[in-house]
């Protein structure tokens, strides 16, 4: 009898590019990676979060976004991702269609049946390959499983808590800048094993994300657009449940 196919958790980190990973994957990207491009500068701690008094600060800029995204309690949108591999130097360009329900409910819907879907509908995530007919299932508690790098998504005080914040340093602001919009970089307060810092362009009006990026500990770069964004359009929870197509095979973790 032929086995099943199977897809451990790192490698879900690993298709996702760092979107889902859970804690066993991100023990195995613990490791360190060979130095390489930094799409950061060193320079100037970032600084703790505190009451703004300069709406211009970054500390402002990321209250702007938790106002943002507290007052969302759904979002549709869509996403372009581009994925440099600064070790190998490849650089991966993917679309698709994102959308997100509080609490911790996504579907990230790619366009190529190549890239695999990713459902979560709060307590289960589902990584759907189309290529090979292949469906992998974990349980996940809450949101606790899914990348830190998409806090900012869900809004809440634990976004001020979780990250430090400055400005952009020169480099990476001019690199991923948009008119109107604020660059600022967060820094996880306790060491994340997975990405280092992550990127943030705020809409300088709303407090809205149209961009983000995510630095992992190789110094690969993850950077996603979003575009047609609405928000609180009544999606519901039942819109974020998936079933197995007949035909895949269903993988659980």
């Amino acid at each position: 009898t032929p086995q099943e196919p199977v897809m451990p958790a790192f490698t879900i980190c690993a298709f996702s590019l760092g979107l889902f990973c859970s804690a066993s994957s991100l023990d195995l990207a613990a490791a360190p990676g060979p130095t390489a491009v930094s799409v950061s500068d060193a320079k100037a701690a970032p600084i703790d979060v505190a009451a703004p008094t300069d709406k211009t600060s970054p500390s402002a800029v990321l209250a702007s976004v938790q106002s943002f995204y507290d007052g969302t309690v759904d979002l549709t949108g869509n996403f372009r991702q581009t994925y440099v591999h600064q070790v190998y130097g490849t650089r991966t360009v993917s679309n698709g269609v994102l959308r997100l329900r509080k609490p911790g409910m996504m579907v990230w819907d790619y366009n190529n049946a190549a890239d695999p879907d990713f459902y979560v509908d709060g307590q289960k995530l589902w990584v759907v390959e189309h290529d090979t007919r292949q469906v992998v299932s974990q349980k996940v508690e809450g949101n606790s499983s899914l990348s830190g790098a998409m806090k900012f998504l869900f809004g809440g005080q634990k976004l001020i808590k979780d990250f430090k914040v400055r400005m952009a340093p020169e480099k990476p602001a001019k690199a991923y800048a948009m008119p109107g919009h604020k660059v600022i970089e967060l820094k996880p307060k306790e060491q994340n094993p997975h990405y280092k810092t992550l990127l943030l362009v705020v809409d300088e009006q709303t407090g809205r994300v149209d961009a983000f990026v995510v630095r992992s500990q190789d110094n690969s770069t993850n950077h996603f657009e979003l575009t047609d964004v609405t928000t609180n359009k009544g999606l519901e929870a039942k819109d974020f449940k998936y079933k197995v197509p007949k035909g895949y095979v269903e993988t659980k973790q």
